[in-house]
């Protein structure tokens, strides 16, 4: 059964959701792990793309969006429904995807300064109603309280 994994930016963790994908995303590859980025939209996806070529002057993550004809790249990247069944799926969209259950882990990033709260709470809800394995991952504010 596919593992859900909450990670909860912390106000003040000094990284937005699409920052902290990007970070996530170069571990899972570090790791040998195949990766699929779900965007809500086309300028998210636009916004990933760019992120993920620019994301460090000495780490390169291997990357293409799912639409164009695929090779064999450890990390792709989409908006709409996705044929493949990469290890990962990163959600950054509003709702659950319908093909999340195809992959061993999906991950969901939830700001709680944004106000993308309540989208998270309902995905949470959806799957815990359907007996999936839920893990939480706080991370904290890097700012001294």
């Amino acid at each position: 059964m596919t593992q859900i994994d909450f990670y909860i930016l912390q106000a003040g963790a000094g990284q937005s959701r699409m920052d902290f994908a990007i970070r996530l995303t170069e571990k899972l590859y570090r790791d040998g792990r195949r990766v699929h980025l779900h965007a809500g939209d086309s300028a998210m996806l636009n916004a990933l793309d760019s992120g993920l070529w620019q994301n460090r002057d000495i780490s390169f993550i291997p990357h293409e969006i799912a639409d164009a004809p695929l090779t064999d790249c450890p990390v792709t990247l989409g908006t709409g429904a996705f044929t493949g069944a990469e290890e990962v799926l990163v959600n950054l969209a509003e709702n659950v995807p319908e093909f999340f259950s195809r992959m061993e882990r999906v991950v969901e990033i939830i700001d709680t300064a944004a106000p993308d709260v309540a989208a998270g709470r309902d995905r949470y809800r959806y799957y815990r109603d359907r007996g999936y394995p839920l893990k939480n991952h706080s991370i904290p504010s890097s700012k001294p309280s």
